[in-house]
């Protein structure tokens, strides 16, 4: 990727984009890291185990070398005796295969996680081109990759020189010694050297580790342009949703309309905000909000319940506080039950005295 993207993407990846990523197999991980995690696991598996497995192992090629006799050897029984020695040499290294297994499965867990990714599987045609080949064989990540692992080897080789060429003066008196005195100083002396090689290799991992996590954030960076397709994706384009906000609020405001005359009362203040209330002893528990709004809206509520023949009082403080109080389809708070009362009582009163319909 040329260097003027990386500085068009500015914006943090979303997490979308994270999980995207992750459903391909993508994520921050370091082969090092994990090389030098297994490496450790077989050095401390040796160092513990290291006497008991030599022990088998002599114990199991005495044994074979016992079996093979004159007269004794024939291509049924070899057969039989290299099952035998298959069997015996397998449970020897179980515990060490065993070891290096979960260490490296546990390695690059502690890295990413548990990923797992159908698509890393399936075959990708578009690798065997020899130009796109050649094209990333040449690219800035493979010359790093490069210069890494040259740097790599190079540190490997200083320090294993520098160890070797400590022990070989104590290697010569020992010539001349029983094979066991031998054998011990090589294998105290071999651990010493893998645990200072496997050390390197930790930290080189470590740090690799932390280039490849920046590598990785680097390569989820978003434009501001692909953040925007993105929330369009997944939220909708806002012009869209925009234009069916407002046919909600025209459809609303129809069924509010249409409820204005069935209303028993509207309550004004005096003409910029405008409440119709509707009560029904026998079905409500309290007088109903049927209708509200306020400048415009107001007017037409207003002049719809002129047409209905539906009565208006004029009452601010009632109209201010049903409007800002109860919402549409809603029934009156206690708070105001006394006030609306009261309206009600006047309006009934005049229909008791004939003075509305």
């Amino acid at each position: 990727m040329a260097e003027d993207d990386y500085q068009d993407r500015t914006e943090q990846p979303t997490p979308k984009r994270r999980a995207e990523a992750r459903e391909k197999g993508r994520v921050a991980r370091s082969r090092d890291l994990s090389a030098a995690l297994v490496l450790l696991t077989g050095v401390g598996v040796l160092a513990a185990w290291g006497a008991t497995l030599g022990l088998q192992s002599a114990a199991w090629v005495q044994g074979w070398l016992g079996d093979i006799r004159p007269g004794q050897v024939s291509p049924g029984t070899l057969t039989v005796m290299i099952v035998k020695s298959a069997m015996i040499f397998g449970q020897v290294l179980a515990p060490i295969w065993l070891c290096l297994i979960v260490a490296a499965v546990l390695a690059n867990y502690l890295q990413g996680g548990w990923v797992f990714s159908p698509a890393r599987l399936a075959p990708d045609l578009g690798r065997l081109q020899f130009f796109s080949g050649l094209k990333r064989l040449c690219s800035g990540n493979s010359l790093m990759e490069l210069l890494k692992s040259l740097a790599k080897v190079g540190l490997i080789a200083v320090v294993m020189y520098f160890s070797m060429k400590n022990l070989l003066p104590g290697l010569l008196p020992l010539m001349r010694q029983e094979p066991g005195q031998f054998m011990g100083y090589l294998r105290a002396n071999s651990l010493e050297v893998a645990g200072k090689a496997i050390v390197l290799l930790l930290v080189l991992g470590i740090l690799d580790y932390v280039y490849q996590r920046y590598r990785f954030e680097k390569n989820l960076r978003m434009t501001k342009q692909e953040v925007k397709d993105e929330m369009r994706q997944v939220e909708g384009d806002p012009r869209v949703k925009a234009r069916l906000r407002s046919l909600m609020r025209q459809l609303a405001t129809r069924r509010m309309m249409a409820e204005v005359p069935k209303a028993d009362v509207v309550v004004t203040n005096p003409t910029r905000v405008a409440v119709a209330l509707r009560y029904d002893s026998a079905a409500m528990a309290a007088p109903q909000v049927v209708a509200k709004g306020q400048g415009f809206v107001a007017q037409k509520i207003i002049a719809l319940a002129q047409e209905a023949g539906v009565p208006r009082v004029e009452n601010r403080e009632l109209a201010r506080s049903l409007y800002r109080l109860v919402e549409v389809g809603d029934f009156i708070p206690t708070t105001l039950y006394r006030a609306v009362a009261e309206v009600l009582a006047y309006i009934y009163s005049l229909k008791a005295q004939g003075g509305l319909r």
